[in-house]
């Protein structure tokens, strides 16, 4: 029995609150820093995309033009496209023109864009929720969108939305996901959309809209502590990313520790 290898695979990283260079994401963590090693351990990997689902930056902190240089110089050496949306903690029209330089179109928002990977097209939109924490799309979007995805793509399509249309597992978090979902579905349902990427909740989580499979991908600066209680937003130290294996048949989603973990043993199969 043969397995068979990915169609491609891509790199999803989300929620890096980024901080300006000399200074610490709430007095403890040099995300930066996380974001610089991130990536050199993911790239490892041969990705055919990497996707930055929302929040690179962290609310007032003003690094964007920094991040858009700091990726783009791995877009030129590597030939592969960072596909990249906001998120409620990036300011409005922070993900512009320096991001997304390989899109094959553009929609209503300054990152709703569309890009070709090796036959998958990927879409990215913007959900908002700038000073708020729901994120919502406009009409307009949800008729562009339709327009995209009138005509299939020879791998199908991906959907990049920094929040999930899915509710949240802890209950502080309860209705900040993206308001309507419904209407994307309605827009969706019927297409080539094999699944779709979010973030935002700062943990993983799986589940469907309707048909078609979620991801929220962790987080790769800080994740909530699902044990706490119902009324608190712990943060934890530990960060992700995620793997996304693209099959003729099917998509994966493998959760990538980005820090520190001890082992336990290795043994060669085969």
């Amino acid at each position: 029995m043969t397995t068979p290898s990915p169609t491609l695979r891509l790199i999803q990283i989300s929620d890096l609150h980024l901080v300006e260079e000399g200074k610490l994401l709430r007095d403890v963590m040099d995300t930066p820093n996380r974001m610089r090693d991130a990536l050199d351990r993911v790239l490892t990997l041969g990705p055919a995309a990497v996707i930055l689902s929302g929040d690179l930056g962290q609310r007032n902190h003003y690094v964007h033009d920094d991040v858009a240089a700091y990726v783009g110089h791995f877009q030129e050496q590597l030939g592969i496209p960072f596909i990249t949306v906001g998120g409620n903690h990036d300011p409005i029209d922070s993900v512009g023109p320096a991001f997304n330089p390989a899109k094959i179109a553009s929609g209503p928002e300054l990152c709703d864009t569309v890009h070709d990977v090796q036959g998958l097209r990927i879409i990215g939109l913007d959900s908002h929720g700038v000073g708020r924490n729901f994120g919502h799309l406009t009409q307009e979007q949800l008729d562009w969108l339709a327009q995209m995805t009138a005509e299939p793509a020879r791998h199908g399509t991906l959907l990049v939305v920094h929040h999930p249309p899915l509710p949240s597992t802890t209950t502080a978090q309860r209705g900040s996901g993206l308001q309507n979902a419904k209407a994307l579905h309605d827009v969706i349902k019927a297409s080539d959309v094999r699944a779709i990427l979010s973030g935002h909740y700062h943990y993983q989580v799986a589940g469907t809209l309707g048909h078609i499979p979620v991801w929220v991908s962790g987080a790769a600066s800080y994740n909530f502590d699902l044990f706490a209680p119902g009324e608190v937003l712990r943060g934890m130290a530990d960060g992700w990313a995620t793997l996304v294996d693209v099959y003729p048949e099917t998509i994966t989603f493998s959760s990538l520790l980005l820090t520190h973990r001890d082992e336990v043993f290795a043994k060669t199969v085969g």
